[in-house]
């Protein structure tokens, strides 16, 4: 029971189902998963070790929020690993790899044209994750998981952005393209562009409290002084 609640968490968490500082109650999750607290609380160790979530001093549960170096680290790890997934990819392809892509990236666009933003993060785990599956390296695949479970809540804070989402689809566009004709170079060019749009998207989102906080700090120093 454990092992199926921590699977599920930690494939809503890479599918964007959370959002980074929300707060959760252990009790409020094993009621959702139909759980009892035991396994809930042995999951959330585990995805507290992968840096998923944490406890604060009073013992309060929340998802993780990524600081701006953070998300950059991430950013250069992905277009590392799923560049190369997605070109391996790209040779792997069958006609029934080419006929369920094509479904997910139909879901996706569905998901787009309705600005849904519960749903636009879930079908664009599921599209990218089928690609690099059909790369056969598991290895690499479980890196890029680890990565997707830092960065999957964050996705949450672009999906309501229209613009992000049309350049988005253009490169899940060329993503598709790529992999139909069977272009490594050009499926790993079009994950590269997606990952650093939305790295660039989320970097303005999370850098603007960052700097708030900077300018904040010094006002407080002195305050402290006068005191």
């Amino acid at each position: 029971m454990a092992d199926q609640v921590y699977r599920h968490l930690r494939d809503g968490v890479m599918a964007g189902r959370f959002a980074p500082g929300q707060r959760l109650t252990i009790r409020g999750l094993a009621e959702a998963l139909g759980s009892s607290p035991m396994p809930v609380r042995e999951a959330l160790r585990r995805l507290q070790a992968e840096g998923a979530f944490e406890f604060s001093d009073t013992a309060r549960l929340s998802v993780v929020q990524l600081s701006g170096a953070q998300l950059r680290d991430v950013r250069d790890a992905r277009v590392a690993l799923e560049g190369l997934l997605a070109e391996r990819a790209a040779s792997r392809m069958t006609g029934v790899d080419d006929a369920e892509i094509t479904q997910l990236y139909d879901r996706l666009q569905a998901a787009a044209d309705a600005l849904d933003v519960a749903g636009y993060p879930s079908a664009n785990f599921a599209f990218h994750r089928r690609i690099y599956e059909i790369a056969r390296a598991p290895i690499i695949l479980g890196a890029v998981e680890n990565f997707w479970v830092l960065i999957g809540p964050c996705f949450v804070l672009v999906a309501p952005n229209a613009t992000h989402l049309r350049r988005s689809m253009d490169a899940h566009r060329r993503i598709l393209d790529a992999l139909m004709h069977r272009d490594g170079p050009a499926a790993r060019a079009a994950v590269t562009d997606d990952i650093m749009q939305a790295a660039n998207c989320l970097s303005r989102v999370i850098d603007k409290p960052e700097k708030a906080r900077s300018v904040a700090a010094p006002k407080r120093r002195r305050r402290d002084v006068s005191a």
